[in-house]
């Protein structure tokens, strides 16, 4: 099957560790199916890295040399901060030549694009042009948050509404794509990967001598983008408490973003930079040793979706505290097992301090290591069944459309619905034929 992915998540020679997760999934895909990406990057990326070592490379040929991807990086111009429910317009108007061409010359089966808006506006126009099914991923915040905004919610709704299918990582999220007037038989939970040659639990004590961290220290863990969603205040708040009661304790910062700064400052007000180490960005490559480091992985966002390094840190054997948003106590549920998690409250960093002192008992660890570790290969394969029911459906319709009226053609599709529905009753997407959405 040949498979265009569409999205401005992705990694490049400047920014490796962005998307990577996208990067995953694309080379899980890429076994056994041919897969074109095309990650459009903003002119405000594009004139920061001017002139770096890592531009110089080229971000598609990093991309083509680590991962044997194809990759393409055109160039989008938007307003920043103004008029956001116009970005896919001016996504569109940036790189749908480009796009164009490559559907010209890669003739895909399918589009798949991640993030409802724009890339996921970008994505559903360059299918229904080329007449090939469409699945948008939805992350979390772009169906969670972005919808606030009363001029780009019925963009969000229109792409949701008309692409083939709609991907969610969680059942959380499925529930938040259907209460934005989305038909449920199009929502597809489909829950994210690990690398499971990466993530496994290992010896903790080998994991810091590799990160020259002393072997007598309680660790917290966070990993992430140092954005203000991820409620950093709150969490340094929160160890600030925990760190009083709990001797040798330490928090270590994984990742980089505007924020850092804040937090730095908020750090040295409170005395505490003996007990907080900023590491700066790592790579996956590198990840699966801090979390074996730890102790506990912490996390106090007041907004995700199902956070992919929840699901790495407990699948490398760490339990870990987080507020309790989004769909992450899908991630906590030990289904009748052992406690491996604290979920809290929002901005409640004494709630959080409390819990950390429970999650770091030892019954917590042993109750992570049995932590059942799902494959990017396994989301790949549901992917891939997805898309090759859709194009089927599309190919029936594209035939019905040429032999029956319009009549006819609702009269067959409820009837092949309702068979569907009976064969497939255990799967997340009831598969509907249906060409209202093209």
């Amino acid at each position: 099957m040949r498979i265009l992915f569409y999205s401005s998540t992705f990694p490049h020679g400047t920014a490796r560790i962005a998307g990577t997760f996208n990067l995953e999934l694309r080379r899980a895909l890429a076994i056994g199916h041919d897969v074109r990406v095309v990650a459009p990057r903003s002119f405000v990326d594009v004139w920061r890295s001017r002139g770096s070592q890592s531009d110089r490379i080229g971000a598609d040929d990093w991309v083509r040399e680590t991962t044997g991807l194809t990759a393409t990086y055109p160039k989008y111009f938007y307003t920043p901060g103004v008029g956001r429910h116009l970005y896919g317009d001016w996504q569109w108007l940036s790189v749908g030549r480009h796009l164009r061409s490559v559907v010209k010359e890669f003739q895909p089966d399918a589009v798949v694009s991640y993030w409802a808006h724009p890339d996921g506006e970008v994505g559903l126009r360059v299918a229904q042009e080329a007449k090939i099914p469409s699945v948008v991923l939805v992350g979390g915040s772009d169906i969670l948050l972005l919808p606030r905004d009363r001029r780009r919610r019925p963009k969000i709704e229109r792409v949701l509404r008309e692409s083939s299918a709609v991907m969610t990582v969680s059942n959380g999220l499925r529930q938040a794509v259907i209460d934005l007037g989305t038909d449920p038989s199009r929502v597809a939970t489909i829950y994210q990967g690990v690398d499971d040659e990466l993530f496994h639990p290992g010896s903790q004590a080998d994991a810091r001598q590799e990160l020259s961290l002393p072997t007598d220290r309680k660790y917290l863990l966070w990993v992430g983008r140092m954005v203000d969603v991820k409620g950093l205040d709150t969490l340094i708040e929160a160890f600030d408490l925990a760190q009083q009661r709990i001797p040798k304790l330490q928090l270590l910062l994984v990742g980089a973003g505007p924020e850092r700064g804040a937090i730095q400052r908020d750090v040295d007000r409170r005395g505490l930079n003996d007990f907080v180490r900023f590491i700066g960005p790592q790579s996956q490559s590198e990840l699966p040793n801090w979390y074996r480091a730890a102790d506990l992985m912490v996390m106090a966002s007041w907004s995700e979706g199902l956070p992919n390094v929840l699901r790495e840190a407990v699948s490398c054997g760490r339990p870990f505290v987080s507020t309790d948003v989004g769909s992450v106590r899908e991630i906590a549920d030990s289904r009748g097992g052992p406690a491996f998690a604290e979920l809290v409250p929002i901005r409640d960093a004494t709630a959080m301090a409390n819990a950390i002192g429970r999650a770091l008992r030892p019954e917590y660890l042993a109750a992570a290591q049995l932590f059942p570790r799902r494959s990017w290969r396994d989301t790949a394969d549901e992917l891939v069944a997805l898309l090759q029911r859709l194009r089927g459906e599309s190919d029936l319709s594209t035939t019905r459309k040429r032999v029956a009226p319009t009549e006819t053609i609702h009269t067959e599709t409820t009837r092949l619905r309702v068979v569907l529905t009976s064969v497939s009753a255990s799967e997340n997407l009831t598969a509907t034929v249906s060409t209202g959405n093209r």
